[in-house]
Order: C-alpha cells, then structure tokens, then sequence
C-alpha cells in the first residue's frame, strides 16, 4: 500500500508530539510493508529529500517556514503531493492534525488524524473561557486569532475527508460537536517506538525513595499547561513541611515569565527549570523523579507524556481534562481537577505521607504502558485504510468503537 503522509513538521524540526507521533507511525507502517512518503515544511538546512533507514521517504517543501503552517506550507504541500500522487499514484493520503486545511478531495483514499480541534488545547476552549474575564477572552482571541479564522476551513476539510481518524473518546466528542453530525470515525490509539528509550534494566521497584519527593514535568512550559499552579502547590508543599524536589522540562517561549514566577514563590531551592531535554535525555530525566505531575488547563486530545511516564515505572498524577482520564486510569495514577492548587496540594502532600501509595501504583505502570505500542498503532491504522479503501469507512459511526463513544457522550457533556 502507497501512503502519502502530511505533517507540519518531524523531529527534525522540533522536538513535539505531533512530531514524533509522525515519525514513529511512518516507521511502523513501512516495517508492515507499506510504502510511505512524508511530505513536510521546508527542512532547516535545506534538504529537498531523504530517506531514512526504515525506507521510508521524506520530501521537504522547497518554500516557507521551517517546521510551521503558513499558506506558503498548506499551497505547497498540495501541489508536491499532486506532483507525487500523479507519477505514482497514492492508495491513501494521509493529513496530520491540520496541514490537510486547504488540500483537495480525493475521493476514497483521504484520511485526517485530527489531534484535537482549533481549540481544545488552547484557551479558547469553553472550559477554559470559563475561568478567564471577560478582558482576558478578548486577548486570548486576539492572540489565537488565526486559530479562529482557520475554522471554517477545518470543518470544511473534516466534510472532504473519507474518515476522520482520531486518537481518544474525547476528540470523537468534539469533531461530532463542531460538525452537528456523525462522519466517519475510527479511533486509533497513539503508540511510541520503544527504541527511542534508555530505559533502565534496573527495575525501579527495587529502588525504596526516600524522602524528598521527586515530582518531574515534562512538556510545553506555558501558562495554559497549567504551571502557576503548579508552582503554587509546590509553594504550600513548603508550607505543609514536606520535603520535594520539582523539576521541570520543555521549551519555554518565555524563561523569564517561568523564573519570576520562581522568584515569586521563592522556590529556588526546591523547583529547578532543566530546559528543553534532547530525546537521549529524557529517560534520564524521568527516571531522577517519583511521580509526573500534568496540571495542564487545557484539553489534551490524548496526553503522550503520561504514557512515557509510566513506561519509566513513574505514576502520574493529572488533571481531569481532554482525554487523560482515558489514559490515568486509578491503577496507575491520581485525576485531579483543572485549576485546583488545594486538590494539588492535598494529593502530594498524601503521596509525600505515604510512599507506599506511589510504589503500589508504580508496580503497575510499565506492563501498561507496554500496550501503547507504534507497532500496535500501526496496526489499527493499517486497518483503517483498508476500511477506506474497501469502503466500510461510511459504516464506521456505527462500529463498535465508535458506539463505546455515543454511550460516554452524556457523561462528557
């Protein structure tokens, strides 16, 4: 099977999930025998193509930013998968999250990953805008406008599309919520490739943590992924005696907010900003740490990170929000609401008590976090496709999968 597939950016370009995803799912395919072709934005140094060991082929757009949307990016990724597709014709096209906006129908053969909405992951979101002024909402639009102007292409793209792929329960809810209808929807769970990490052959379990508490997080380091209170639960860990270690790891737009909100709750002794992590680095990283904390405001469409996490033995302890309920199940993690520095605070503070709890449930994470496999991912994707071409994807509503989701919609809502 020839797949076209259509991402903003790879790994090469930033260090995200979105990239990342995109890589590992590439891989995986081309290792099940399919012939895969990524098609991205413009590469840092100017490559036009390569292929990578797996034999998968990556062709760069020769214009625009690199790593980013802009029209130049949604135009041009276009016309060189038309070039493509015209030589050799494609089974499927495959678009990630939105580079798919401004491409055409091909009818029978074209899928989209949709990793969330225009605006679940931003505060934009209605769960979001509840907590914010009215003053604070005009600035959020003005600064995701483009967000905002972008959706009526989005929705027009997901009536295009022959199925709508999504990665949670969650993200299904939303895209029938913006289309006021059912489209075809297939929910294929994100997988990791393994490889990428050094994980210890040292089981952690043998290792008994001592005070203090090592609380990692990992990610974007921004205002909406829920950092003030993050650092406003470490402020009053302080308060209640406890003894914590927090460190934090990702790219941060603005240090200089991060380290005044440091200085502001004087935590430069217990919280420690380690930057963005090379990919070698992050098991290094997460195995320095007892739990993951993921305060985050928004609605993530699955929450990757956790996954790592717990692939390093660490529980995680997160917020109720997106599709993170559908990954931190009780066995192996702690759900907490959004915004909360009191619910925070009083679940670290208890973990921090009583140690035991974090070792039962640490026992738990890596054998369930084996299932988030890229070679499972695959797999479910490969599936997909073959529903596309066969033409079932118009039944797909109606599947199983999908019916699991209809019966969660009244407990979402």
């Amino acid at each position: 099977m020839k797949v076209a597939m259509v991402v903003r950016a790879l790994p090469v370009h930033r260090l995200g999930g979105l990239e990342w995803h995109a890589h590992d799912l590439a891989n995986a395919l081309q290792k099940l025998g399919c012939e895969v072709t990524v098609v991205t934005s413009r590469h840092p140094e100017g490559l036009k193509e390569e292929v990578w060991p797996s034999g998968v082929r990556v062709r760069y757009l020769a214009e625009g930013p690199v790593g980013d949307y802009s029209l130049s990016f949604f135009r041009g990724v276009e016309r060189l998968v038309a070039e493509l597709d015209q030589r050799e014709p494609f089974d499927i096209v495959h678009a990630q999250e939105f580079a798919g906006i401004f491409m055409q129908a091909r009818p029978g053969r074209f899928v989209v990953t949709v990793h969330g909405t225009m605006t679940t992951e931003t505060p934009l979101d209605r769960r979001y805008r509840r907590h914010l002024s009215w003053r604070e909402q005009v600035r959020q639009a003005w600064r995701f406008r483009t967000r905002l102007a972008l959706i009526p292409m989005f929705r027009k793209m997901l009536d295009r599309v022959d199925l709508v792929v999504t990665d949670s329960e969650f993200t299904a809810r939303e895209v029938r919520r913006i289309l006021g209808r059912r489209p075809p929807i297939q929910i294929v769970r994100l997988g990791v490739d393994f490889s990428r990490y050094q994980i210890s052959s040292v089981s952690r379990l043998a290792i008994q943590h001592q005070a203090p508490l090592r609380i990692a997080l990992l990610g974007r380091v921004q205002e909406m992924r829920g950092i003030p209170e993050a650092l406003a639960t470490a402020y009053r860990l302080r308060w209640h005696g406890i003894p914590f270690v927090m460190k934090i790891a990702g790219h941060c737009a603005e240090p200089e907010w991060l380290e005044g909100l440091i200085s502001c709750f004087l935590l430069w002794n217990e919280v420690r900003y380690v930057g963005r992590l090379a990919p070698d680095a992050v098991s290094d990283f997460l195995a320095d740490a007892d739990v993951l904390l993921l305060p985050d405001r928004t609605q993530p469409a699955f929450g990757l990170v956790c996954v790592e996490a717990m692939l390093h033995g660490l529980p995680v302890v997160a917020t109720r929000v997106g599709a993170v309920p559908e990954i931190v199940t009780e066995d192996v993690g702690w759900l907490i609401s959004p915004w909360s520095v009191p619910e925070m605070t009083a679940t670290l503070v208890r973990l921090a008590r009583h140690p035991e709890e974090v070792r039962e449930k640490a026992q738990r994470t890596i054998p369930y976090a084996r299932q988030f496999t890229a070679e499972r991912m695959a797999c479910d994707m490969l599936a997909a496709y073959e529903n596309v071409l066969s033409g079932a994807a118009a039944n797909l509503p109606r599947s199983r999968l999908v019916r699991a989701v209809d019966a969660s919609d009244s407990h979402a809502r």
